[in-house]
């Protein structure tokens, strides 16, 4: 629930031409995959996938997942360690070649001051 001073409207106007959001593809995506083997083998840590991060996962304590199922989450996990981030020194952003920078466009807008009315004596 809002309070009607915090409440946001909508205005009627255009999206300008520059903001909008353009995807591009300049390669397959698929074609960079790693390949997964059908016998994935046991974890081992990576750089970023260590032992307790995996712990906090629950991968291996998932007892909805068959034992192989779990390796072979985990070795999908491991093969894509670099995806992942635990903290802010660890995040990334998206390439510039798939997308370019996001622009939020604003609108001007006119001030405006509700005066008290006088108080009679």
């Amino acid at each position: 629930y809002k309070k009607v001073a915090n409440q946001v409207k909508p205005v009627a106007t255009t999206m300008p031409s520059r903001a909008c959001i353009v995807c591009r593809f300049p390669e397959d995506p698929l074609l960079s995959l790693p390949t997964v083997s059908p016998n994935p083998p046991e974890f081992t840590p990576g750089t970023r996938l260590t032992v307790e991060r995996m712990k906090d996962l629950g991968v291996f304590q998932n007892l909805f997942l068959w034992p192989k199922e779990q390796k072979l989450v985990a070795h999908i996990l491991s093969l894509n360690e670099l995806a992942l981030a635990w903290d802010e020194t660890e995040k990334g952003r998206f390439r510039n070649d798939y997308f370019l920078l996001v622009i939020i466009p604003t609108i001007e807008h006119t001030l405006w001051v509700h005066h008290q009315p006088p108080i009679p004596p």
